[in-house]
C-alpha cells in the first residue's frame, strides 16, 4: 500500500466530505498543542514550609475513647 500525504476527497460524495471536515475540525480541537507553564518554584516554598515549626499552645492528645465519640 502506497502511503501519501494527500487524499483525494472528489471520489467521495458532499455529505462523505462534510463528514470527514467534521471529524478533522474535532481532531485538531481534541489534539491541539497546549502551553506548558513552568513551575514557580514550588519545591523551594515547600521547603521553607517545613523548616518553620508549627506550634499549638491549646493541643491536646485525646485517649482512644474521645476520639471515637460521636
Amino acid at each position: 500500500m502506497e502511503h501519501s500525504a494527500f487524499i483525494n476527497i472528489d471520489l467521495l460524495t458532499r455529505e462523505a466530505r462534510k463528514e470527514l471536515e467534521t471529524f478533522y475540525e474535532f481532531l485538531l480541537f481534541k489534539h491541539q498543542k497546549k502551553e506548558v507553564k513552568e513551575p514557580h518554584h514550588t519545591h523551594e516554598r515547600f521547603d521553607k514550609f517545613l523548616s518553620n515549626t508549627i506550634k499549638a499552645e491549646q493541643f491536646e492528645m485525646l485517649n482512644r475513647e474521645e476520639r471515637n465519640e460521636r
